[in-house]
């Protein structure tokens, strides 16, 4: 839409006829049919009286017209080339800080994903330590000082068969631990009877919930950082064309 469309527009609006609204401006008739005409563009102060006399701001004048029109026809009016001009800075103002925190989701990432690979924050190896049961060393020979043979190594390990196993002070309820403590080639854990011996038997790598968490948030933050900047180019674009 042009001046001219939106001047006849608001008239019509208003219901005044051409040589009404001609004197209520007090310019000559054929002057207002140039300006309705797009035949001659209306000078600053005559926008001023204009946007008074339909109780208009300039906002609302321009709102419906085409941008390119007031670029190349209105510009010479100060309010509007300010107006223009305030809303392009606070355009730019808007995309700087879009590229700013698109920018930023993109660093944050790359350094979820280093994070992650590195295992700078939480480690990926995994070690198993098996124990293949409790010894009662100590507790068998307490009880031998009072007991038989027989007794004292069923009661801690279960069996008693000399003629054919030499005879043991552990059971052989094994048990192990998965951690991602590196406890060195063997540790003791000492039970309120007996005490474990824990062998280190495999190292596993898996990655901790942890750095799971890390790279999935590498990835959200770095799609969210890339489709920003895209749209944020494409606005750029549209802009810069209109």
């Amino acid at each position: 839409m042009t001046l001219g469309e939106k001047l006849r527009s608001l008239r019509s609006t208003s219901s005044w006829t051409q040589p009404e609204f001609a004197r209520k401006l007090g310019i000559e008739q054929s002057y207002l049919s140039k300006m309705e005409n797009d035949k001659s563009i209306p000078s600053t102060e005559m926008f001023d009286k204009l946007c008074t006399a339909y109780e208009v701001t300039p906002d609302e004048m321009l709102k419906d017209l085409d941008r390119e029109y007031i670029r190349q026809n209105l510009m010479h009016i100060p309010i509007i080339a300010n107006n223009s001009n305030s809303k392009h800075k606070i355009a730019k103002g808007k995309r700087k800080a879009a590229v700013i925190v698109c920018s930023t989701f993109i660093l944050v990432a790359v350094l979820f994903f280093f994070i992650a690979n590195l295992e700078l924050l939480s480690s990926n190896k995994q070690y198993e330590y098996r124990s293949l049961g409790v010894d009662f060393k100590h507790e068998i020979n307490e009880c031998l000082k009072t007991n038989e043979d027989r007794y004292c190594y069923i009661k801690f390990t279960g069996e008693y068969m000399p003629q054919i196993y030499e005879k043991t002070t552990h059971n052989w309820v094994s048990d192990s631990i998965i951690t991602r403590e590196y406890k060195g080639e063997s540790f003791m854990v000492k039970l309120d009877e007996g005490f474990r011996s824990y062998y280190v038997k495999s190292l596993k790598d898996k990655r901790s919930t942890a750095n799971n968490i890390f790279l999935i948030l590498a990835v959200f933050l770095m799609t969210l950082g890339v489709l920003g900047l895209i749209v944020e180019a494409r606005f750029y674009s549209i802009d810069k064309n209109t």
